[in-house]
């Protein structure tokens, strides 16, 4: 044994060396120190487990409010009062104060409705209708014709409220035309249609305004941007008023000379300052808050979380708004929230054209034009649940609406008095 021992000592431990003989003395005592230290280890590693699960929760947690206090700071370190999300411009009417009982559009009084035209949602179409398709007791007067060359007048038309006078009750592209700046924005409207209505309309008592619009999915809204660009469009006259001053000449174009036609689809991503990336966001949040145009005072993370708060909360100031992609519940919400009919059903937009059009991308093309345009996909996703929170809140208190009937028009045959076979 002691031989053995020097052995081992003098050379460590090898895994050349024959194993050690032991006594039944010194077996059971070696068994009793391994289990006692297998039992020590047990516990320590028990506690250790313990210890590392206790602080992830921990970690999580502070995680967790770290982020969202930290979106407060944010509010707080440019000094954005909380009510300046919540709280509404003067004289709008939002949905749920439609909801009310015995609150409605009223559109022999004193009531406008201010339609926000974002690009390529199609609005264009949806303007139509508000001015040709309404089943009015006083129609739009639409001027139509061609001019001395042969090309198609500019849609206008007068859309006055019932009687002899000339007061307006819609506030968009065909009716007053672009009054506060070409596809002018939440910012730029709430700031002008007042103003400019009393202007045309002196003596006028306080108005009542209801602002409406579109929504499209932010993927194929921006490749139709991209398409429409490519065909020569610039928006150039677009006027951009925030804060008093007219930023639309002051901002960096992504092309030189008159337009960018024949762009591509990577140049037109590649783009730091397109206007195309999160159009929709940027168009209904209050730009004031991040001192309009001028970023050059806070990071883009702040100013991504601050414009992207506060077109979520402007969105639910909407009296109405519609979604591309939802044609049929869009127009039935318009027509129970206004009490008021259009003389056609809408046409749903072709989903598959515009479904191929993003499969025939890649994945990798995809993945870059929904980097371009994250605060719009979030912001798209608050609309749908939205609209769907509305949608049903208006089953519930329509009296024709038959739940068996979802999305299929009966109610609308019903109001009109059709049947249902």
């Amino acid at each position: 044994m002691t031989m053995e021992g020097d052995v081992r000592e003098e050379n460590g431990p090898s895994d050349d060396l024959e194993p050690l003989i032991f006594t039944d003395n010194e077996r059971g005592g070696s068994t009793i120190h391994r289990s006692k230290y297998t039992k020590r280890s047990e516990r320590c590693v028990q506690k250790k487990s313990i210890l590392v699960f206790t602080f992830l929760i921990v970690f999580v947690i502070a995680l967790t409010y770290i982020y969202f206090r930290k979106e407060d700071d944010i509010f707080s370190y440019y000094k954005i009062p909380a009510e300046k999300f919540r709280n509404k411009p003067e004289h709008i009417i939002t949905f749920d104060e439609l909801m009310e009982e015995n609150f409605e559009f009223d559109i022999n009084r004193q009531d406008v409705m201010v339609f926000l035209h974002i690009q390529k949602t199609g609005g264009t179409t949806f303007g139509k209708h508000l001015v040709e398709d309404l089943d009015l007791e006083r129609d739009c007067e639409c001027h139509k014709g061609r001019l001395p060359d042969g090309r198609k007048k500019k849609l206008r038309c007068n859309c006055f409220r019932p009687g002899k006078g000339n007061q307006n009750w819609l506030f968009s592209r065909y009716s007053t035309g672009w009054k506060c700046g070409l596809h002018s924005d939440w910012t730029e409207l709430t700031s002008c249609v007042d103003t400019y209505l009393r202007g045309i309309e002196p003596g006028e008592k306080a108005r009542r305004y209801f602002y409406i619009t579109i929504l499209r999915d932010p993927v194929a809204r921006y490749l139709s941007e991209w398409r429409h660009v490519q065909r020569g469009a610039t928006w150039a006259k677009s006027t951009h008023m925030c804060g008093g001053k007219a930023w639309g000449t002051l901002l960096v174009k992504c092309y030189q000379g008159e337009d960018w036609e024949d762009v591509s689809l990577d140049e037109f991503i590649d783009c730091d300052h397109n206007m195309a990336s999160n159009r929709q966001t940027r168009m209904l949040a209050d730009l004031e808050l991040v001192n309009c145009y001028n970023t050059t005072g806070i990071s883009s993370d702040d100013y991504n979380k601050i414009i992207l708060r506060s077109a979520k909360s402007n969105l639910e100031k909407m009296a109405f708004f519609g979604l591309t992609e939802e044609q049929k519940i869009s127009q039935y919400l318009f027509e129970e929230t206004f009490n008021l009919e259009f003389k056609t059903i809408f046409d749903q937009y072709n989903v598959t054209r515009s479904g191929r059009a993003m499969e025939s991308l890649g994945a990798s093309m995809l993945d870059k034009v929904k980097s371009r345009n994250l605060l719009d996909l979030e912001l798209y996703e608050f609309a749908a649940q939205l609209l769907k929170t509305r949608y049903e809140s208006m089953q519930d208190s329509d009296f024709y609406f038959l739940s068996e009937c979802h999305c299929n028009f009966c109610f609308y045959f019903l109001k009109k008095g059709g049947v249902i076979e």
